[in-house]
């Protein structure tokens, strides 16, 4: 169902409801970046004599690990926002 034979109440009730959604995806991320340098500072503080020598391998496994985050939960918005007409995603 496209997006014109829906109408016009309908569509911006759906499009508040996408940017809801859209924030609960950001706060999601932020989430979990926010427990993964949790856990990434208390690792290094444990094991930092070692770590230090490796720090740069730590940074590109945290970099990864966030990018891998993103793609995921921007996928995730943009298939809501593909079928929420399609499937009275919000009704």
């Amino acid at each position: 169902m496209s997006s014109a034979t829906i109408n016009p109440e309908m569509e911006s009730k759906y499009h508040s409801k996408l940017t809801g959604d859209s924030a609960l995806i950001a706060g999601m991320l932020v989430l979990l970046v926010g427990v993964e340098l949790f856990v990434l500072g208390k690792i290094l503080v444990a094991t930092w004599e070692i770590a230090s020598n490796f720090f740069y391998l730590y940074v590109i496994f945290f970099g990864l690990i966030v990018v891998v985050e993103t793609i995921g939960c921007l996928r995730v918005r943009d298939s809501i926002k593909k079928h929420m007409f399609e499937f009275t995603y919000y009704d």
